[in-house]
């Protein structure tokens, strides 16, 4: 009995981390619209047009359902890390990125402690790894870490950070790297079969 209580627990656990990750994405490419654009660059927001929010809203209430200290303090890590790459820029609430940033974060570890320190480690891994990815890509970006440090400085960076965050919790380390990677794939499916659709259209 108490070996399935733990295997629904662990299950229910991976599959939050893995519907959390989805909105992340929703959200990151929300922010990145214009750019991706610019750059001719697949976007998962804009294929879904207006779907995008309420999408985003069921998965996020999904995740939170599932599991929702792992949920939120992940969404929460996601979304003070990205206004924390906006320091000076003012956003609507009328407080600048870093206010927006610190104000979370505090907030989430004052409710969440270990867990939200965990899911800052592995949201700042997934985002040094996607640096060296843009790195590789030569996408030059004045914010980008690798191109800042370097890319095996960057590298070893994301290792150290994972393996505290392995320390801390291992099944939100390893799921939400396997995660990335899987929600990686599967909108390039959504992408491939849009644009196929769309030239049928044509």
């Amino acid at each position: 009995m108490l070996f399935t209580i733990s295997k629904l627990f662990i299950l229910r656990k991976i599959l939050s981390i893995f519907l959390t990750g989805c909105v992340i994405k929703l959200m990151d490419d929300y922010l990145d619209q214009d750019i991706d654009v610019l750059e001719d660059e697949p976007n998962l927001f804009t294929v879904l047009e207006l779907g995008g929010l309420p999408y985003a809203l069921l998965l996020l209430s999904l995740a939170f359902f599932l599991d929702l200290a792992t949920a939120l303090s992940l969404f929460l890590a996601s979304f003070a890390l990205g206004m924390g790459g906006n320091l000076t820029a003012k956003m609507p609430s009328g407080l600048y990125g870093y206010q927006e940033s610190f104000i979370v974060l505090l907030l989430g570890f004052m409710s969440l402690k270990i867990n939200m320190l965990s899911s800052m480690l592995i949201i700042v891994v997934i985002q040094l790894l996607d640096d060296v990815k843009d790195y590789k890509r030569n996408k030059i970006n004045k914010k980008n870490l690798a191109f800042l440090l370097g890319e095996v400085e960057c590298s070893l960076l994301a290792v150290i950070c994972f393996l505290l965050s392995f320390y801390l919790d291992s099944i939100k380390a390893v799921s939400s790297i396997i995660s990335t990677y899987l929600i990686t794939y599967i909108i390039r499916l959504i992408l491939i079969k849009n644009e196929k659709a769309t030239s049928e259209t044509i």
